[in-house]
């Protein structure tokens, strides 16, 4: 599966902060997935780490424009699937991270909202906490919001979750793409 060796190289890019490059293995591992007729989980696990290295590397609005994108990929599944509300919390919960991070607590508010009501109350962390400071009219700093995605292990492109021994380099007729 020569999709999860480049996509394990773009974790550890992301984690050096080379986001260009780590974007790129990224996007790599989805054309390939795709042309292989991967999983779903794939799509989905490789989907979250190009939203986690726009995220880190402060591209708010792209990040936004994929939870969009995302919602519309849901709402086309036209499911009451519990599973599918859970995808929707988080896809919420990252949206408004976004717009806290970009200074707009008012958005971030409704979007934390939609996210605890789909999940339910006490189940996911980081939008019960969050909410909680919103409501209280706190002005949240990117630091705070860190601190918060930190606690709660928010981000699944972490040193312990990266397997070094598998990563690959994207191959020399992909590099010059």
């Amino acid at each position: 599966m020569l999709h999860l060796r480049i996509a394990e190289k773009g974790k550890l890019l992301c984690l050096e902060g080379n986001y260009k490059e780590a974007l790129r293995h990224f996007g790599e591992a989805l054309k390939i997935m795709q042309k292989e007729k991967g999983s779903e989980l794939f799509f989905q696990h490789y989907t979250q780490c190009v939203m986690e290295t726009l995220e880190k590397s402060g591209s708010y609005d792209d990040v936004i424009s994929y939870c969009e994108r995302y919602v519309t990929f849901l709402d086309a599944k036209n499911s009451k699937n519990p599973f599918i509300d859970r995808h929707y919390a988080r896809i919420f919960e990252k949206k408004a991270i976004q717009y806290l991070l970009k200074g707009n607590n008012q958005i971030a508010l409704q979007l934390l909202e939609l996210a605890q009501h789909k999940a339910g109350k006490g189940k996911q962390p980081i939008t019960d906490e969050l909410l909680k400071w919103v409501q209280k009219g706190y002005q949240i700093s990117k630091r705070q919001v860190e601190s918060v995605q930190k606690k709660f292990n928010y981000f699944i492109i972490r040193k312990d979750l990266v397997n070094p021994e598998i990563a690959v380099e994207l191959p020399s007729e992909m590099k010059s793409i």
